[in-house]
């Protein structure tokens, strides 16, 4: 069965959804009252809820909600914003399919671009979170300075770099909560990457291959994944 989004609480009884969903969920899947959907609120919970009302927004009753334990293991991307906007948002999208936590746009030395659309970006994530039954949303932060960034996070910090041999390995994490954070086009700079080991960040390689921004945060998110799991 097809999953809707809405970000209700746990102790609610009705949801009215948005036009788009509502339109999507009429015209598209032809339900019409009295037929049940599923709808997630992006933490954890997921509800049969039947239609009881249409039009422009239809009005849902809650039948049963069933909440799902938080996975054990979080992993954070922090991305460079990349020149070419779509290919963030494309790395958004299938982060998002994979399960990830929390995503972070930070910008460096190198970054040739400075800002991000946060609303465009949730609205992907919504709709890739839809598309691959996923019922925890993933956290967007605000865009954030690499410095400020590495001396207030708190989950266990990688920073991939060509120039280590270090290659990703379970004695690395020491933690549940994993960040990777991968440089903008033209890789992190010597200042930055001094900064890091002054924090003790550990270095990485994902390879030999110079491989695109997104392309690497998504080839070292999976990484992770099938090490921890």
């Amino acid at each position: 069965m097809d999953l809707f989004y809405s970000n209700y609480k746990a102790t609610d009884r009705f949801i009215v959804m948005n036009e788009i969903d509502s339109k999507h969920i009429l015209k598209s899947f032809r339900k019409n009252i009295g037929d049940n959907i599923r709808i997630t609120n992006g933490l954890g919970c997921v509800c049969n809820a039947e239609i009881i009302e249409k039009g422009k927004k239809i009005k849902v009753k809650i039948k049963g909600i069933e909440k799902f334990e938080t996975p054990n293991l979080s992993i954070h991307i922090a991305l460079s914003p990349l020149k070419n906007i779509s290919r963030f948002e494309w790395f958004v999208e299938k982060a998002t399919e994979l399960g990830i936590s929390q995503i972070t746009p930070i910008v460096c030395e190198h970054s040739e671009k400075k800002k991000v659309n946060t609303e465009r970006l949730e609205r992907i994530l919504i709709s890739s979170l839809k598309q691959s039954n996923q019922f925890f949303k993933p956290k967007i932060n605000s865009i954030n300075t690499f410095e400020d960034f590495i001396l207030n996070n708190k989950d266990q910090l990688l920073m991939a770099n060509l120039k280590t041999s270090n290659k990703l390995s379970e004695k690395l994490f020491t933690k549940p909560n994993i960040c990777l954070m991968i440089g903008p086009e033209g890789g992190f700079s010597d200042r930055e990457i001094d900064l890091a080991k002054e924090q003790d960040i550990k270095e990485v390689t994902l390879g030999n291959s110079r491989l695109r921004s997104e392309t690497a945060a998504i080839y070292g998110m999976s990484i992770i994944r099938s090490i921890i799991n």
